[in-house]
């Protein structure tokens, strides 16, 4: 497997965590760890909010949220695996990313804050990636 089949892994590897994250945000506490830096590797917390709705962590998670998570974070996955070639055929690799940037984009700028403007960046790298077809084959 060619190195930059390597790096776009560990790229979706990076985008399935923030877009599974949503599943659990960080309380007020976790927060502060690491002197307030685990927020921008854990991008949602207690009390963001936007388009979709509120993130508290003593209460529901906003269903439509929940939903754009888990299947952005299951594509992104998918083409992870596309890209290493295990299980899933590599040809599959741009759909898949392509459609989970897309997903994801909407779960981050839905709840807009600066700790998504990483994620946001690396979404549209993705994409980009995908509408290119950027990914070399390793055949």
């Amino acid at each position: 497997m060619a190195v930059t089949n390597c790096l776009f892994s560990a790229l979706l590897l990076l985008q399935t965590h923030f877009a599974a994250s949503f599943l659990v945000p960080l309380d007020s506490e976790a927060q502060q760890e690491f002197g307030g830096l685990l927020r921008w590797v854990w991008p949602w917390s207690d009390g963001d909010s936007g388009l979709l709705g509120q993130i508290a962590v003593t209460a529901d998670l906003p269903l439509l949220g929940i939903f754009i998570a888990i299947t952005a974070a299951t594509l992104f996955f998918g083409a992870v695996l596309s890209v290493v070639e295990i299980v899933v055929p590599f040809n599959w690799w741009r759909i898949l990313a392509g459609s989970a940037a897309i997903l994801s984009l909407v779960l981050m700028t839905g709840f807009f804050g600066a700790t998504k403007v990483i994620p946001i960046a690396l979404n549209i790298v993705v994409a980009w990636a995908a509408v290119t077809d950027w990914v070399p084959t390793s055949g």
